[in-house]
C-alpha cells in the first residue's frame, strides 16, 4: 500500500469555500488545484526537473565545499 507522499509545494486554501485538504501548488505560476499528494500532481514533470535541479546543485556545492576545504594547506 502506497502512503501519500507530501508536496513541499503544497498551499492550503482555508480561506476559500473548497472542500478541504484541496490547495494549491506554489511551484507552479497558474497554481493549479492540489490535495498535497505527488501521487496525485498535475505539474509532475515540472515538480521532477525542480527536484533535479535542486540534486544537482545540492551535489556541485558540495563538490565545491571538498575542494577548497581539502586543497587549503598552510
Amino acid at each position: 500500500m502506497d502512503l501519500e507522499k507530501k508536496c513541499p509545494f503544497y498551499r492550503s486554501c482555508e480561506n476559500l469555500n473548497v472542500s478541504r485538504g484541496i490547495g494549491y501548488c506554489n511551484l507552479d505560476g497558474n497554481q493549479p488545484t492540489c490535495d498535497g499528494d505527488i501521487h496525485f500532481c498535475e505539474t509532475l514533470d515540472l515538480l521532477k526537473g525542480y527536484s533535479l535541479v535542486q540534486k544537482r546543485r545540492r551535489e556541485w556545492e558540495k563538490k565545491r565545499n571538498a575542494q577548497s576545504s581539502g586543497g587549503q594547506k598552510f
